[in-house]
């Protein structure tokens, strides 16, 4: 019988959020922003020069490949307007607020007559790229197990 194992668990990883969280976070969403307005400009470049090699080679493919680029195009447009909602949406974040950035899988030993809600129930708090904190996480029963 074992008394001991290793397992993997996912853990939840929050920032707490400072004017320098929100500025890198608003930065690097800028930053997808003027990817994507390259990539915008990149699909009407294509699309310019595939419409004139389709001219030559075969017209009647003119319209399916202005389909294929007009839904290119459209899948940026919308992912650019979400990015610009997610900037708004820092800028409303309160300072000292917790969000949840993502998990992680860790490894944890467990033995025989470990609290289960105990092995699984964690978070990370980290502040400007600090932990400050490694904790039981709360289910929201108000009751905290």
């Amino acid at each position: 019988m074992l008394d001991n194992l290793t397992i993997l668990r996912q853990v939840t990883v929050k920032a707490k959020v400072t004017e320098k969280f929100k500025n890198t976070m608003a930065a690097q969403i800028q930053d997808a922003i003027r990817k994507i307005d390259l990539e915008l400009q990149n699909i009407d470049f294509q699309l310019k020069r595939t419409v004139a090699e389709l001219e030559k080679q075969n017209p009647a493919g003119i319209p399916a490949a202005k389909k294929h680029f007009q839904d290119e195009r459209e899948k940026r447009t919308k992912a650019r307007e979400q990015l610009t909602e997610q900037i708004k949406q820092i800028g409303k974040l309160a300072i000292g607020s917790e969000i949840i950035q993502g998990t992680l899988d860790t490894l944890a030993e467990i033995k025989v007559g470990d609290n289960w809600q105990d092995i699984f129930n964690v978070e990370v708090v980290v502040c400007d790229d600090r932990i400050i904190e490694i904790r039981r996480r709360t289910t929201g029963n108000g009751t905290g197990d």
